[in-house]
């Protein structure tokens, strides 16, 4: 079975640490956002840059002014179909 623990470790609202990633959907200076195992993780703030990632191990490493930190859902396993939209 997977693990699918994911910790986040801050320090200073500087320097940001996620385990548990599994892909980085975007890195931009006011955005990163994360895919996790069953979440997306949505870190916002200024200068905001990737220090170090390792999908292998899934620890990824952020610097910058973190001002906010969102968890929201991923459908990767449920699909849109137009046969369930007319049940």
């Amino acid at each position: 079975m997977e693990n699918e623990k994911s910790d986040l470790t801050l320090i200073n609202r500087n320097q940001l640490t996620v385990t548990g990633v599994k892909k980085i959907k975007s890195s931009e200076p006011e955005q990163v956002v994360l895919i996790l195992h069953n979440a997306a993780l949505v870190v916002g703030g200024a200068d905001l840059f990737v220090v170090s990632a390792s999908i292998q191990s899934g620890e990824v490493a952020i610097g910058g002014l973190v001002k906010s930190m969102r968890y929201t859902g991923v459908n990767d396993k449920r699909k849109f179909s137009f046969k369930n939209l007319f049940r």
